[in-house]
């Protein structure tokens, strides 16, 4: 599932990527990506050091301080933003983030059918990548 903080994960960096592209490379004030991505400041300073602890953002402090792109956009996939959250992806149930969770997750057909649903979900977020998107 797509949660709110994902959410608001891919429309910070899709900012980013989108200032980026204009040919802006220094960092964007905080205040400003809130506003213009629709995120609430305070949703968006605990996203951040998560975004910047996966080496997707680049944070700075200071007058001139304020966050960008650690990589080129074509470099960041919506499975590295899903991730940075601290979600294992975009999970079609328990079985799938821990298959020890469920006694039946070795011979169940369902788990092995969600197996292969999942391994193309994170094929394709994989793929979408914020210059394709920006």
């Amino acid at each position: 599932m797509i949660t709110r903080e994902v959410d608001y994960a891919i429309r910070i960096a899709l900012h980013l990527a989108q200032v980026r592209q204009a040919g802006r490379l220094d960092a964007v004030a905080c205040n400003q990506v809130a506003r213009a991505a629709d995120v609430p400041y305070r949703f968006l300073r605990k996203i951040v050091p998560r975004l910047a602890a996966a080496g997707l953002i680049v944070s700075t402090r200071g007058r001139c301080g304020g966050i960008r792109l650690a990589r080129p956009p074509r470099r960041v996939s919506l499975l590295d933003l899903v991730q940075a959250t601290g979600a294992a992806g975009v999970q079609l149930g328990r079985c799938m983030v821990r298959p020890a969770a469920c006694a039946r997750s070795r011979t169940c057909r369902v788990h092995r059918a969600l197996r292969g649903v999942q391994r193309t979900v994170n094929r394709q977020l994989q793929a979408q990548t914020l210059d394709k998107l920006a």
